[in-house]
């Protein structure tokens, strides 16, 4: 079984590669910020050169997440607002890190799967996904979670990987509500293994 100082150093290193991915894509940015979300801790590389000037781990995990408040079907509004006050707390003391000017990317496959609820594709290339968009797709699920019949939408509802979505999607909302960053590129995902 992984330990915490396993999660810590593959969000790391994944945080580490989104960078790098970053930096090549779009070398005249004055800064980039690449953010993971991992499943138990989450990690974001800052910088303005090759290599980031910091990695800041935040203590957010997507599947501690799902697991604490959208184990159901209907989390239910309690948990939704608990949720959100969680996800603050972790993403505030970010902010004073994270200039302005930073280009915001992720190339996590669970931030590519809310970009495909979404309605964006990867498959041209990079898209943007903007908080507007986010608002829009978590008041789609929020109604959802809230008790709307899951006929009237497509979105994930139920079960693990229904609740590991909700967390990323809460995790996205508050981020670019909160930080200075109102635009997140995502790309394609990048695969890393354990060493």
């Amino acid at each position: 079984m992984a330990t915490r100082d396993d999660a810590l150093s593959l969000a790391r290193r994944t945080a580490l590669a989104s960078y790098a991915w970053a930096q090549a894509a779009r070398p005249a940015a004055p800064a980039w910020a690449a953010l993971h979300l991992g499943d138990e801790v989450s990690a974001l590389a800052l910088g303005t050169a090759a290599q980031p000037a910091r990695v800041i781990d935040v203590d957010l995990g997507l599947a501690t997440l799902a697991r604490r408040f959208f184990a159901s079907d209907r989390p239910g509004e309690a948990a939704i607002e608990t949720a959100i006050a969680e996800v603050e707390e972790a993403i505030m003391p970010l902010r004073p890190a994270l200039p302005a000017e930073a280009w915001l990317v992720s190339t996590d496959a669970a931030v590519a799967d809310v970009a495909v609820q979404a309605g964006l594709s990867l498959d041209a290339g990079p898209v943007m996904l903007d908080r507007e968009t986010v608002e829009a797709l978590f008041n789609r699920w929020a109604a959802l979670a809230l008790g709307r019949p899951a006929s009237q939408d497509a979105l994930p509802i139920g079960g693990p990987v229904a609740g590991r979505f909700a967390a990323t999607l809460l995790v996205l909302r508050e981020w670019l509500h909160h930080l200075p960053q109102a635009v997140l590129t995502v790309a394609r995902p990048q695969t890393l293994t354990q060493d």
